[in-house]
């Protein structure tokens, strides 16, 4: 996995315009531990100290993005819960990678752009939150006697619809995003000439 880690932002005294300093960092697979799954990260072309800054963010940004956006129809078809988790997970990168980089871009915009990115990672925050809970209690189950199990049953019951009742807002935002063409107007605002 590439990580591109944001160090330092200075103000050039002799052009006005900031530069900024940023690390590149290759991590193993070998570098995470083996019981968190995380998901796999994207490959980035044309990222190098060649390249001009805000053109890198910008590959940056709109990777990560494409990224994010590529888990949405697992998510809606609830096929495995994975997909919530590979997206809210690629929406943090995104986050991320905007935080760092956000010097290169006009604020107003970006901004909202990144409104709409947080929106998106808090909605899918509960349902992944949801997600664990039952998966631990599920887990937990299996290891209790068989006179123990009625409570836990009746508490991943009631998990199971709750989160039900948290994907509804989570799938209106994503249908609301459609109906603004907030993917089109994220990526034009990006676009790398």
């Amino acid at each position: 996995m590439i990580l591109v880690l944001f160090y330092d932002c200075i103000v050039s005294s002799i052009t006005g315009v900031p530069e900024i300093t940023y690390i590149i960092v290759n991590l193993s697979p070998a570098d995470h531990d083996g019981d968190i799954r995380m998901s796999d990260p994207i490959t980035i072309d044309d990222i190098s100290p060649e390249e001009p800054l805000d053109e890198c963010a910008q590959r940056i940004i709109v990777g990560y993005f494409k990224e994010m956006m590529s888990y949405k129809k697992g998510v809606c078809d609830d096929t495995t819960i994975e997909f919530v988790h590979d997206m809210r997970v690629a929406s943090r990168r995104l986050r991320a990678a905007m935080d760092n980089f956000a010097v290169c871009f006009e604020q107003e915009k970006f901004k909202s752009l990144y409104k709409q990115v947080k929106i998106i990672t808090q909605t899918m925050g509960s349902v992944r939150d949801l997600d664990v809970l039952i998966r631990r209690f599920k887990t937990e189950l299996m290891t209790l006697p068989n006179d123990k199990q009625k409570d836990i049953e009746l508490l991943i019951e009631h998990l199971i619809e709750k989160r039900k009742d948290e994907r509804k807002p989570m799938l209106d935002l994503f249908k609301s995003l459609d109906d603004s063409k907030f993917e089109n107007e994220f990526l034009r605002f990006f676009e790398v000439v």
